[in-house]
């Protein structure tokens, strides 16, 4: 008996040693744990695991960029345990927690400047984009291989409102929507659709598992643009892509 509460103790002093040795590992540790590749990275960071604050870079290849404010995180233990995210461009906390369709992910959305769409395809460099994302997303749930929303819906809605290019004097191009669905052989669908303005733009795509996109799309001037508006926009259809025949759009394509 006695040999039996020794046992027991001894396993509590060890559970609560290596609690308090977690409480107290430096959040820089996390650094290490994201890839290089990895397209979200950790570039700095202060505090604990359990609460910091830490600065990130986002971006794919060589187009990251560190992002001007920090994240901060806490670790909570109340209902569950799950980790409690901020940023500047959340709307609101954005919750992480284990569940038993994987990593779930509450519903949220952000707000931040277009420039950030310089991270994702050197196209985005070359038009210089100005404007506002407004993304929003459900429920979410990652497990091994896919990501699900909550009810089966889309996965994700991306706006670019007030849109403009350092490439044309017109101001707004428009307001384009980007949606991401689920497809088959655990991929992602891409549409996207103009919902206004003179420069229209139009396309699909799949995302695959492994990260890479490969889009199809064409962008073109509005019939009821004026002729001033039509030959503004001539520089920058110019250099998004070639056209489609003498007088057709131009042509969209991500690899």
């Amino acid at each position: 008996m006695r040999r039996g509460v020794q046992a027991t103790w001894l396993a509590l002093l060890l559970a609560i040693g290596c609690t308090a040795a977690l409480w107290a590992l430096p959040a820089r540790w996390v650094m290490a744990w994201i890839p290089e590749s990895s397209p979200v990275r950790v570039t700095d960071a202060s505090g604990t695991l359990w609460k910091a604050s830490a600065t990130m870079a986002v971006g794919v290849g060589g187009l990251q960029r560190t992002l001007p404010d920090p994240l901060q995180w806490r670790l909570s233990v109340e209902g569950g345990p799950h980790l409690i995210l901020t940023h500047a461009w959340l709307r609101g906390p954005l919750t992480l927690a284990l569940s038993w369709r994987g990593l779930r992910m509450s519903a949220q959305s952000l707000q931040l400047p277009a420039s950030a769409l310089t991270t994702v395809h050197g196209m985005f460099n070359t038009l210089d984009p100005g404007g506002e994302l407004f993304i929003n997303w459900p429920e979410l749930f990652f497990g091994k291989n896919a990501v699900a929303s909550k009810d089966n819906g889309p996965l994700l809605s991306a706006q670019w409102r007030n849109a403009s290019s350092s490439l044309t004097r017109i101001r707004p191009l428009g307001e384009y929507t980007l949606i991401l669905s689920q497809a088959a052989g655990n991929s992602i669908a891409l549409a996207l659709a103009t919902n206004q303005g003179p420069w229209m733009m139009e396309g699909t795509g799949i995302l695959s598992q492994a990260g890479r996109a490969q889009f199809d799309g064409k962008a073109w001037v509005h019939e009821s643009a004026s002729g001033d508006t039509h030959a503004a926009l001539q520089g920058l259809l110019d250099a998004i892509g070639p056209r489609s025949g003498q007088n057709g759009p131009t042509i969209m394509k991500i690899r």
